[in-house]
């Protein structure tokens, strides 16, 4: 076996619960790692850390065997891999099969700053760069081929792409968002990369729309003026925190152009817009509920995309042996 030496060993997310995460990392593994690294049981190692795993990749001593690591190691509930598992494991995290959020690009620019990381404190190995770096162009080439991170999963990408899969043209339509919160400036964010009309914005506070127009080079209106601007767009985004609906039936009806289409979109919990705003032709009216539903139409796209380029994991493995190979033919 050509890595037979290397090993990796943590915990995450699947295997043990927030508390058994923090017990783990109050034993502090690293310090353990740092002395067998000293007393040179350990050639090189990665420390890959994040909110939802701490794993360390070590290539071992050649006389150094995984049994004699577990006895000096001393801890418990962690899971290890030796060799091609542990290869093939470090190529699923690459790819994203072992994220939350499958397929997504924060673990593969996490790999990089720990790879990085170790060989800027000369901790690494070569046969770890080798491994590692292996596995980046394997992380790179396989949402290049996969496309899988076209499937957004945040719920602003996925509001924005609900938005323009019911409107013909984005680029012709007057949009206008009710609130200035996280979710409201997200798609602010994403909206101005797209071709739009015009894109105004309001909130109680007129001060804090303010801010947020500089920032997105938006129009801002008074939120006394909120009705006659819904009635002059054409798409309507709505995510404030207010306890009631602010866009009542009865009252937006007269305003209203009976000759144009609306969309609107209430991402507000509880919801903004009145629910019978709904029964009129012209109006088309989603709330989160809707937008959800094509998040798990994203999800479940993006399992059969792992499936389907799953196969790419085995043609890297086949290129790392045949490096290993050529490695050893001229040592």
């Amino acid at each position: 076996m050509y890595f037979k030496h290397f090993i990796v060993f943590g915990i995450s997310h699947k295997n043990l619960d927030l508390c058994q995460r923090e017990n783990f990392i109050q034993n502090d593994p690293t310090s353990v790692v740092e002395r067998l690294f000293k007393e040179k049981k350990i050639v090189g190692y990665v420390n890959l850390s994040t909110c939802l795993r701490v794993e360390y990749y070590l290539d071992l001593d050649k006389n150094y065997s995984v049994a004699d690591f577990q006895k000096d190691i001393g801890l418990k509930d962690i899971f290890i891999k030796q060799g091609h598992d542990a290869v093939n494991y470090l190529f699923r995290v690459t790819c994203g099969f072992e994220s939350v959020i499958k397929g997504e690009d924060q673990i593969l620019a996490q790999i990089k700053k720990a790879q990085l990381t170790s060989m800027e404190n000369k901790i690494s190995s070569s046969n770890i760069n080798v491994i590692f770096n292996k596995a980046i162009e394997l992380g790179k080439k396989f949402r290049n081929k996969s496309k899988i991170c076209h499937n957004a999963l945040s719920l602003e990408a996925i509001s924005l792409k609900f938005i323009k899969n019911r409107v013909s043209e984005l680029k012709d339509k007057k949009i206008l968002i009710l609130g200035v919160g996280d979710l409201a400036r997200d798609i602010m964010e994403l909206i101005t990369k797209e071709e739009y009309k015009s894109l105004t914005i309001t909130n109680r506070s007129y001060h804090k729309a303010l801010e947020v127009s500089n920032i997105y080079n938006a129009e801002v209106i008074s939120f006394e003026n909120k009705l006659e601007e819904v009635a002059k767009s054409d798409v309507i985004i709505s995510a404030t925190s207010a306890p009631h609906a602010i866009i009542k039936k009865e009252e937006i009806l007269p305003l209203l152009d009976k000759d144009k289409e609306y969309v609107f979109l209430d991402l507000a919990v509880p919801r903004d817009i009145e629910e019978e705003l709904n029964e009129l032709k012209n109006i088309n009216l989603y709330n989160i509920d809707d937008v959800w539903g094509v998040y798990y139409e994203n999800l479940e796209n993006r399992e059969n995309l792992l499936t389907k380029y799953e196969y790419m994991l085995g043609e890297q493995m086949i290129n790392l042996k045949k490096w290993f190979e050529y490695k050893e033919g001229i040592a």
